[in-house]
């Protein structure tokens, strides 16, 4: 039963960073969406006397409670959503392995049983049960590393935006519009 899983693991790992990755193009490109449809906002604020530094903390900031709030409902909906994923994909593993076990025959008297693809010590061991529950946990630990790199994302994506508007002067900005 260790391969399969192993296989799983390692779909799960390619599958996370894809994902991943997705995410942060998809986030970097709404946050800069974002700060650019607020632009005449920020002139107006940076006309006013706001330090550059204040728009971009404050722009974090509004990103970074969105972030929390996804993380906790993650952390609501994750284990109920993994444990009956995990539980599907290994029940229908357990399945399979229980039929080969039921249909396993042993090779003919006088047989090396090479030629129909088995061998004598291909038997399976007699009274092993294949693995068919699983118990899926999520740490504090995971969980804090989840939110630090969704954090880890999602402040770059805003800074680098909001760099970009304020780099231009509060005149600029104002009389370009959008």
């Amino acid at each position: 039963m260790t391969g399969p899983l192993g296989s799983i693991r390692t779909t799960a790992t390619v599958a996370m960073w894809l994902i991943g990755l997705a995410g942060v193009a998809v986030l970097a490109l709404l946050v800069n969406l974002a700060v650019r449809q607020r632009r005449t906002e920020y002139g107006v604020l940076l006309g006013l006397g706001e330090k550059k530094w204040k728009l971009v903390a404050q722009q974090a900031l509004e990103i970074a409670a969105v972030a929390l709030l996804a993380v906790g409902l993650g952390a609501l909906l994750a284990p109920g959503l993994t444990q009956s994923a995990g539980q599907s994909l290994l029940g229908r593993e357990a399945a399979a392995a229980q039929r080969e076990i039921d249909a396993w025959e042993p090779p003919a008297p006088g047989s090396t049983g090479i030629d129909e693809g088995a061998s004598p010590g291909d038997r399976p061991v007699d009274g092993a049960e294949p693995v068919d529950r699983i118990t899926v946990a999520l740490d504090p630990a995971d969980l804090a590393v989840v939110g630090g790199a969704g954090l880890g994302i999602a402040l770059p994506a805003t800074a680098i935006p909001a760099a970009s508007v304020l780099s231009l002067s509060p005149r600029t900005i104002l009389t370009k519009g959008k």
